[in-house]
C-alpha cells in the first residue's frame, strides 16, 4: 500500500473530506475502487463515490454510505492509503532520472531536479545544455513509461525556450 496523504477537514455537505499529501499526489481514485483509512491503527477500507484534485497535493474524495460531513468528521487526522506497487509507483516526484521527450519540438533530456511547488510540480530538465524549467501538468503529459524511464509530454510553444 502506498500514502495518500492526511485527511485535514470535511468539505462541503455531502460527506466530502479533503486529503493533503506533501507530495504531488497522481491518479485520483475511481469510483467504487477501495481507499484505506488508518483508524485505530487499523486500515479500514472506503470505497470511493467520487474523487478530484483542486491541486497537485490536494484530493478531494466522498465515500459510499458516508453522505453527510457529521459522518466524516471522525475521519479528521487519519491517514489515507491505497493498493499499489509502492509510493514511487504513481508519485511524479520519482521522476528524476528519467529522460523528458516534448511531441512538438523533438527536443529531449533529462530530468535533474523536481521542485515541489504549491499548486505544481516542476520538473528541471537539461536540454541543449540547458537547464528548462518544465510544470509537470497532467493535461501536458501524454505517458509516463516507468519501465524505460521516459517521458513524453507536449508542451506549448515557446516554453522551452522561454528563458533565452
Amino acid at each position: 500500500m502506498r500514502t495518500i496523504g492526511r485527511i485535514t477537514k470535511t468539505h462541503g455537505f455531502d460527506g466530502a473530506v479533503v486529503v493533503k499529501s506533501r507530495r504531488a499526489i497522481t491518479g485520483d481514485p475511481e469510483q467504487g475502487e477501495p481507499v484505506f483509512v488508518i483508524t485505530e491503527g487499523i486500515p479500514v477500507p472506503f470505497f470511493t463515490r467520487e474523487a478530484f484534485l483542486p491541486a497537485p497535493d490536494t484530493m478531494i474524495i466522498s465515500f459510499d454510505d458516508y453522505l453527510t460531513a457529521e459522518s466524516v468528521a471522525h475521519l479528521r487526522g487519519c491517514e489515507m492509503l491505497s493498493e499499489g506497487a509502492g509510493e514511487s509507483g504513481n508519485d511524479l516526484m520519482a521522476l528524476e532520472g528519467f529522460t523528458l521527450t516534448d511531441t512538438n519540438t523533438g527536443l529531449s533530456g533529462i530530468i535533474d531536479d523536481l521542485i515541489q511547488n504549491p499548486g505544481q510540480v516542476i520538473a528541471v530538465a537539461v536540454i541543449e545544455g540547458r537547464r528548462v524549467y518544465i510544470p509537470l501538468h497532467p493535461d501536458l503529459i501524454v505517458s509516463v513509461d516507468r519501465r524505460h524511464k521516459t517521458i513524453t509530454m507536449t508542451l506549448p510553444e515557446g516554453l522551452v525556450s522561454l528563458n533565452d
